[in-house]
């Protein structure tokens, strides 16, 4: 059973999420992000980093994968949550259902992002400062290039529209063929690069093609 974790001093919130989660996962919480913890997902309520937006910062440093839950949150800061490393957003005052979902799609490997945002995050991830070039950075990128030239013509024109933005029912619509094609194209293009949702292979392509 996957565990979830909550951060949050709302009480209220809490009890929210136990009582919408607990039958389905193993749930507790966590009283600082800093510390060593494990968790196959965090909910963290987005007053927390309000009062220390330090915390952003430990979202790439964490192999754990971290959830926002906002109040009306501006797309802005969703977008810096997810450029420091978050894999959603899920506003307070959406029904419960909507959180379960994204919490299912997160745990299969996805992320949870209005679709119109995944361009602008990818926009504010590649014009951030490049890491320096060494030899293990050349000797990644040779090997990136090497995954990429596996993908057949049609997965190639898939990873392009996703690294647009694109849903998969717009790439369904513009390709000619089921959504379900789609969904088979990504599960095939996720294994053969390497990467584990939409944002990264968008990275991905963005980078190396």
């Amino acid at each position: 059973m996957n565990r979830i974790l909550f951060f949050s001093d709302n009480k209220e919130l809490i009890a929210f999420w136990s009582s919408t989660l607990n039958e389905l996962y193993q749930i507790g919480t966590v009283l600082d992000i800093r510390s060593d913890f494990t968790a196959d997902l965090t909910l963290v309520d987005a007053e927390k980093l309000s009062h220390n937006h330090s915390l952003l910062s430990l979202f790439k440093e964490k192999s754990n994968r971290f959830l926002i839950i906002g109040d009306d949150w501006s797309e802005d800061n969703q977008i810096e949550a997810l450029t420091h490393g978050a894999v959603g957003y899920c506003d307070k005052s959406e029904p419960a259902e909507l959180l379960m979902l994204a919490i299912d799609r997160i745990l299969k490997g996805d992320i949870w992002i209005q679709r119109h945002l995944v361009s602008r995050v990818i926009g504010s991830l590649v014009q951030m400062k490049p890491a320096p070039v060494d030899n293990n950075t050349k000797q990644k990128s040779a090997h990136s290039i090497k995954l990429l030239a596996t993908l057949s013509n049609r997965e190639r024109e898939v990873a392009g529209m996703i690294r647009s933005g694109d849903s998969n029912k717009a790439i369904a619509g513009a390709l000619f063929i089921s959504e379900r094609t789609v969904k088979a194209h990504l599960t095939s293009i996720f294994k053969k690069l390497k990467v584990s949702d939409r944002l990264h292979l968008a990275l991905f392509i963005k980078e190396y093609n």
